[in-house]
């Protein structure tokens, strides 16, 4: 905080005026000038888990090309992670390409850095809806869209990532985000999601506090 104070004070030194008795008059004055500065830094000294996590994805993104396979998604209380199903898995399979498993494993360890400063950590996954609308299809859907889930929490703590704050969710194909009715969209559909959870009055805190 930047403060700055101007001070000048006139006045009646001896006696203001007239001297009842004497017929005196005596005046006097005085000036004082003060300047004085102040500085905060607000700046948190480290960033938040958030932006930390989702700042060494991005640049990871950018630096090997995967805008098109990995999305990132920063907000107050969550970092998301999209993974597409081309980029992670065999067609209509929960078992992991090994080409994914480099991005993974960088994913993991961006994560663990920030896993002690943050609430918890979903891993959901998600298929396409092809239309078929039965029982039997749609317990297929669940199934994988778990499994998938399910492998991916597997690998990241295969790669050291802690357990106790780890959750998975299957949505099947009751969860879209993008329209089915085209292959494009279906293939946005059929994905990943790691969402990195952290409470906002935990995030407060933590910037007031680096602020002082």
């Amino acid at each position: 905080q930047m403060a700055e104070n101007f001070g000048t004070t006139m006045g009646t030194a001896s006696t203001a005026g007239n001297a009842a008795g004497t017929g005196g008059t005596g005046k006097g004055t005085g000036t004082g000038t003060g300047t004085g500065k102040g500085s905060m830094n607000g700046s948190a000294v480290n960033p938040d888990a958030l932006d930390e996590v989702y700042n060494i994805l991005q640049d990871y993104v950018d630096k090997n090309h995967l805008e098109n396979s990995v999305g990132l998604v920063n907000s107050d209380t969550y970092v998301k992670i999209h993974l597409k199903d081309t980029l992670m898995f065999k067609p209509d399979s929960p078992a992991m390409l090994p080409a994914s498993e480099p991005i993974l494993l960088e994913i993991e360890k961006a994560i663990d850095k920030v896993y002690d400063h943050v609430d918890y950590i979903t891993i959901s996954g998600h298929t396409a809806d092809t239309g078929e609308h039965t029982i039997a299809s749609d317990q297929v859907s669940w199934r994988l869209s778990t499994e998938r889930a399910i492998t991916v929490m597997n690998y990241c703590v295969g790669y050291g990532l802690g357990e106790d704050k780890l959750s998975i969710q299957g949505f099947a194909h009751f969860s879209p985000i993008a329209s089915n009715q085209t292959p494009e969209g279906r293939a946005k559909n059929r994905r990943v999601e790691i969402t990195i959870v952290k409470n906002p009055s935990d995030k407060n805190t933590a910037n007031s506090t680096a602020g002082k």
